[in-house]
């Protein structure tokens, strides 16, 4: 699939919760997660990847809970969702930000040092 197909089927599957996008290389020896506004703007029309799919919020939460285990956790305060996360460099203090997609991708990417494996 080139990039140009891509665009196309995101704009076809894409629904208003799909924040998130899981893709991999026919060689299955990739994957990667990425925000889709981000993917669809970095991806070039050149580029080919095998296949993809699409994550809610809540599907990256899952996933980002699998990689950093008991180190995240997700808080209600004052009405809003937090993460609570302890970065897995020794001596780096606890974080806490909103649970927005932003937020998600930015631990999970931090987690994974931007290079994370399907195991």
């Amino acid at each position: 699939m080139k990039g140009y197909e891509i665009t196309r089927e995101l704009r076809e599957r894409r629904t208003g919760n799909d924040q998130f996008i899981k893709w991999w290389r026919k060689e299955n020896d990739f994957l990667d997660y990425d925000l889709i506004d981000r993917f669809t703007t970095n991806f070039r029309d050149s580029e080919e990847i095998y296949g993809f799919d699409l994550l809610d919020t809540e599907e990256m939460w899952n996933e980002v809970k699998k990689i950093c285990g008991n180190r995240v956790t997700r808080i209600t305060r004052d009405g809003s969702d937090y993460l609570s996360w302890q970065p897995p460099r020794p001596g780096k203090q606890r974080q806490e930000c909103l649970f927005t997609p932003q937020s998600l991708i930015n631990i999970f990417d931090a987690e994974t040092k931007g290079n994370p494996v399907d195991s």
